[in-house]
């Protein structure tokens, strides 16, 4: 009887745990809020299942309903939406992991700008999702192959095709140019040094009086140039002058050098006194007459 009594308990114990979880998810799932159906698409292998939550802008307002398979490649996806709630315009659906063991949530992303809404048993577009798990691992394996492509590259450059040996033998003519022009420059720098010697001993030597003495010649003979220079300036001055007076016919010397009559009546008088001399010549006596007493 008291075996009888103690199984009895224990089953009375695990409907009544059973009824709890259950009664649990179906409040948590909506149980006692009416609301209204939505759909979305997703491709094969989004990882849907009945009661995952669908979240608006991170707020749960629903769960998932039911999920068909379409032979075209879709799921079509009714999601149960509280009536409470209403679906903004131009929103996007996507799947999202929903904690670390694999459990997926349909994300509903709004558009700030947007001030309408959706109408119900419309269906929700599909737009870009968290990257999932494969996805991430899909990149890691893909970064891998590249990093492998290239080490494979790098390997037979360096390693099979002697670049090492290459890259040893450039930096060891680096290092031996670098210390060779460390002995050039330490070269230079004594040469320097004996030259800037030379000429603090040079003009040392020199005697101030005598440098002193140089400049005033100097300041003198430059002074006496300056004005050479201006007498020249001067007589250049007038020969301008004159010559362009003599360009333009001012003065005898211009009539001379400019006017063709006063050249024209020049030569008719040096023939006219030509024929004088020559009729004097000939003819003495007609142009001297001596009578001797």
């Amino acid at each position: 009887m008291k075996r009888r009594d103690e199984v009895l308990v224990g089953l009375l114990l695990i409907v009544s745990v059973a009824v709890g979880v259950a009664g649990t998810v179906w409040l948590a799932r909506g149980g006692l809020s009416s609301g209204y159906d939505m759909y979305a698409r997703f491709p094969w292998g989004a990882g849907l299942k009945n009661g995952q939550p669908v979240l608006l802008a991170g707020v749960n307002i629903g769960f998932v309903k039911g999920v068909k398979l379409d032979p075209n490649g879709t799921l079509v996806v009714t999601l149960a939406i509280n009536n409470e709630y209403q679906v903004p315009s131009q929103t996007t659906a996507a799947v999202e992991p929903n904690g670390i063991f694999g459990d997926q949530l349909i994300a509903l992303t709004p558009t700030r700008s947007v001030t309408t809404f959706m109408a119900k048993g419309d269906t929700i577009p599909v737009g870009k999702g968290t990257p999932t798990t494969g996805d991430l691992l899909s990149k890691a394996d893909s970064i891998a192959l590249d990093v492998e492509s290239i080490t494979a590259a790098v390997r037979d450059e360096f390693v099979s095709g002697g670049g090492i040996a290459d890259l040893r033998k450039v930096t060891g003519e680096m290092a031996a140019l670098v210390a060779e022009l460390g002995q050039i420059a330490s070269a230079q720098s004594r040469e320097l040094t004996i030259t800037q010697q030379k000429l603090r001993a040079t003009l040392a030597a020199v005697d101030s009086a005598v440098v002193d003495s140089t400049m005033r010649s100097i300041r003198t003979s430059t002074a006496n140039v300056a004005a050479i220079t201006e007498e020249l300036q001067h007589a250049q001055g007038q020969v301008r002058s004159m010559l362009t007076k003599l360009d333009n016919g001012t003065g005898t010397a211009g009539k001379l050098l400019n006017d063709p009559t006063v050249y024209a009546r020049l030569d008719s008088l040096l023939m006219r006194l030509d024929s004088l001399a020559i009729d004097v010549k000939a003819n003495p006596r007609r142009y001297i007459n001596l009578r001797v007493f």
